[in-house]
């Protein structure tokens, strides 16, 4: 995707909101540049709202940009309500799978297995605790992101509007791999947009 295809999409969209995540280990080099796009869209579009993970690596590159700008119109989902509780920005939106009522779970769950038919069984473990409940909630968190929900949700729990598009920052030799590969996988079910870093760099050339 251009950039100017992305300000088009933008620009055409009541509510725009983007996906910026990727994986957690990257080097500092691609750290500094998932800070300046992120700054840079927070700047060019004052209605643009940003979501990610609350991983370290990526998630977090991405969102100290963000923060650095317009800590206010960045949405992290945490796949607990205490993960990283220290790390957090009194500005920034938080929520997590535990907002869900049980048919908006339902339906996240559904969609987790149908971008990723081996996560099945790890579904029923949500909830449970152990590491496979914590994998379950990584999961179900990152569809999440992709799917956004309706009012639906419980109480207390704002609506969020799916992307509009999704910025990754991917291992190349191994671009679908792990929870980053899970979320490309939902957001081409979806219709989401991706957008990965041999594209987004580009768009620092725009930078004002």
């Amino acid at each position: 995707m251009h950039f100017d295809d992305f300000a088009a999409l933008v620009l055409s969209t009541s509510e725009p909101v983007i996906l910026v995540e990727g994986r957690r280990s990257i080097p500092e080099t691609s750290a500094r540049s998932a800070r300046r796009v992120a700054a840079m869209l927070a700047r060019r579009f004052p209605c643009l709202r940003f979501r990610s993970g609350n991983a370290t690596g990526a998630d977090e590159a991405f969102a100290a940009g963000v923060i650095a700008t317009a800590p206010e119109r960045l949405e992290i989902i945490a796949p607990y309500a205490s993960h990283r509780r220290r790390e957090r920005h009194p500005l920034v939106r938080y929520d997590s799978p535990e907002s869900l009522d049980p048919v908006t779970l339902a339906e996240i769950q559904a969609l987790t297995i149908a971008a990723t038919p081996a996560n099945h069984g790890l579904m029923k473990c949500y909830g449970r605790g152990g590491r496979a409940g914590a994998q379950a909630a990584c999961l179900i968190r990152d569809t999440m992101k992709v799917a956004g929900w309706g009012k639906s949700a419980r109480q207390g729990s704002h609506a969020l509007p799916p992307p509009i598009a999704a910025l990754f920052w991917i291992d190349p030799a191994h671009p679908e791999s792990g929870g980053s590969g899970h979320t490309i996988r939902a957001c081409r079910l979806t219709g989401v947009p991706v957008v990965f870093q041999n594209h987004w760099e580009t768009w620092l050339n725009s930078e004002p």
